[in-house]
Parts: structure tokens; sequence; C-alpha cells
């Protein structure tokens, strides 16, 4: 499906500063610190170095060598920007093609050694991840209420994002005063009004979200108000943080090994998932800039059948906006499109996309914050009702 009504995304040009310091400075400092926390020595190192040398001297663009499992998947979306370089591209779709490319210097696919794991190893030993577990699954109250604190703990919970160290130091607690748009009462109230059904996370970073993910997970289970929860993670490592197969098992693990409360979470998702009613779905669109409205037809047949999907993070954010500058005014729901599922988003700021704000109040942030789109300090949780019967087009691979 092709969509002619959008603005067009952030590129890496001077045009946009955050998103070009970003990708010449922000992604070669993770690739020394990648080399560096690995130890890693040549032929690894030598490739990571002359990578990092290519992004930060705006060479051309290029493509990871086949045969890759997801080489035919990039082929088109690289063709449309071959010739581009590191600093004169569309920043979502270079963002995602250099940690791509990271994962093939590291030889990640003969391997399984995941370069950004001594990165994930740090935050799951961090007392602050389990002290702010606890604290959730302490929540009491009515259930309204304990869904509406969980949904808010899940949007704070994606501060912990590894690649952006300066927005995950500021912790997980916030304010109503820090929540731009909130629609967490409109997300509730369409859970507990609808039958049962199955409930899909599109999910972010691994440690502290992922454990509040978890936590949403068991609470929608335990109360009858999902039938399923289906977790959809990227199949390779990127932007260092996100969560890719082993992290789901990893977390599990560490939950029993921490015992208490935690430990009686992990025993309980192990038996959602024994008992089919929890499952993973990892895929290699997730590891791509694919937008929202360019799902692989077996993704957005999943989400058809589902009662509520959930968007987590900046990254995927930018895939239901075209990482584009809306007018602030713009209701998710416009920006989106067509969508096969209703769509929470949770997220907090850390790029300069973002719609459904009012303009007074950003205007207000301008002033006092002049940092406020990218620093994390700041958060939205959105909804879009999506399409109940969207039709889909068997022959490629979107949907109509």
């Amino acid at each position: 499906m092709q969509r002619n009504d959008l603005p067009l995304p952030v590129r890496t040009d001077t045009s946009n500063a955050f998103a070009h310091r970003s990708m010449g400075v922000r992604v070669p400092s993770i690739i020394d610190d990648t080399i560096a926390r690995n130890a890693y020595a040549d032929p690894v190192a030598d490739a990571l170095k002359r990578l990092r040398d290519d992004v930060a001297g705006n060479a051309p663009l290029r493509l990871f060598e086949a045969p890759a499992p997801d080489h035919a998947l990039w082929l088109p979306r690289y063709a449309q920007r071959e010739g581009e370089t590191w600093l004169g591209t569309e920043w979502l779709f270079a963002e995602m093609l250099v940690y791509r490319l990271i994962v093939e210097a590291s030889g990640f696919l003969a391997s399984g050694r995941d370069p950004f794991a001594p990165f994930k190893q740090e935050e799951m030993a961090s007392e602050a991840l389990w002290s702010t577990l606890e604290e959730v699954l302490a929540f009491e109250g009515a259930l309204p209420e304990r869904l509406v604190r969980m949904l808010k703990a899940m949007l704070w919970g994606n501060r912990i994002d590894l690649s952006i160290m300066t927005v995950a130091e500021q912790g997980v607690h916030a304010t109503d005063e820090h929540l731009l748009t909130d629609r967490s009462e409109e997300i509730v109230a369409g859970l507990l009004q609808r039958s049962p059904g199955s409930v899909h996370i599109i999910m972010d970073n691994a440690g502290t979200e992922e454990a509040m993910d978890l936590a949403w997970s068991d609470l929608l289970l335990a109360e009858g108000l999902a039938t399923e929860i289906v977790l959809h993670v990227k199949m390779l490592p990127v932007l260092v943080s996100d969560v890719i197969p082993v992290d789901l098992h990893d977390m599990l693990q560490a939950m029993t090994a921490r015992g208490g409360a935690a430990a009686g979470l992990s025993a309980r998702l192990s038996g959602y998932m024994q008992e089919g009613r929890l499952r993973m779905e990892a895929d290699y669109f997730w590891n791509t800039d694919g937008r929202f409205w360019e799902l692989s037809s077996h993704i957005a047949h999943a989400l058809g059948e589902a009662a509520l999907a959930i968007s987590k993070g900046d990254a995927n954010y930018r895939r239901a906006t075209n990482d584009a500058i809306w007018p602030l005014e713009t209701p998710m729901s416009e920006a989106l499109g067509p969508f096969p599922a209703p769509l929470a988003l949770l997220r907090t700021l850390k790029s300069d996309t973002l719609v459904e704000v009012p303009p007074e109040r950003a205007a207000e942030l301008e002033v006092e914050h002049p940092q406020w789109r990218a620093n994390g300090t700041y958060g939205v949780m959105q909804y879009a009702a999506g399409q109940e019967h969207p039709v889909f087009d068997e022959e490629g691979s979107t949907y109509a």
C-alpha cells in the first residue's frame, strides 16, 4: 500500500540537527563502546571500525552481503536510496541499516553472540530494575486503576533505553505533568468493555521496560481480560537494547533467581507459555525501517485478530508517523492511517516526530525545556481505533 498524504521523513543532513548529530556522533560512539565492551579483536574490531568511520565520514550507504535471511526484505528498500550517504538520507532507514551492518560485522548470525549483550547484562543486574518491578507487582486498588497505573509503568519504562544513556539515567519515575497526551483511561475502558481477545505488544527495550510489559501481560491474563498475549520482538540485535528472543528467556531466568514476587511472576509467565496463552513472535520486519502501513502480510493478519495492539517506544512511534514533522494537533489516527487493530502507542520522546499534543503546551515547553522533544523527559500515551475489517492484499507484502 502506498500513502501519498504524508509529510517527508526526517533526514540525517543538517535539516534536522538532532538526527544529524545522532547519526554522525552518537552512532559512531556506540560502535566504539560496543567494540570495547566485547573486547573484540580483528577481524570483527576492524570491520566495526570501518563501519564507524564510514558513518562519521559520510560515506555512501551500503547493504550487507548476501546470502542472508533478510537480504530480500532489505533489497528494495535499499534500492530506493542507493547512492545516498549516511548523513544525507532518511534517518530511520540509516539507523536501522547501520545496526544491521553491526550485526553483520560482529558475526551474530554465525555465532549467536549478541554484540549488545554486555549493555543488557548491566541493565539486568541493576537494582533499579528489580525495585521498580516489585513496586509495580505490589499495585493495589480497583482493577481499572491498576490497569492505568500499569500502562504508565510500561510507558515510563521506555526511558530505560541503553542507546541514549542521558535518557535512561532519568529513571522511570514521572508525574502526570510529564505525560503530554494521556488516553490511558480510554485504552482501559476499551479492554474492560470488549469481550476478552488477543492482545499484541510490539516490544521495544529489554530490561526494565521488558519487565513492565511482562507484568502487564500477567495482569491481563490473570484477570481474564485477554485470551492470549503475543509479544512481537526483533529477530536481530538493534538499537542496543531492543528485545530479541533470547532476552525474554534471560528475563524469566533472572526473575526466578531474584526470588520473591519476581519469581512468582516468572512462574506464572512460564505457565502461560506452556498453555499457549503467552507467546513470542520474532520477525525480520521489525529490524527494517518498515512503516505500520507496510506490514508484512503475515504480521498484518496476526494483528487483525487482536482486540488491542500496543506499540512501545520511539522507533515504533516513528513507524506510525513516517518519522515526519507534523502539525502538533494532528490526530494520531490521521498520521497512522490504516492499521488492522485498535492501537495504543506508549512512548517517551527521544526524537522530533510528534502528533496529538496541544500546540500551546508545546510552546510553553519550547521556552522551559528547549530539548523537550528528544530528551526523554516527556511522554505520550495515544490511541487509534484501527480498522475492524481490513482488506488484505495477498499478492504483496502489505495490506490495503
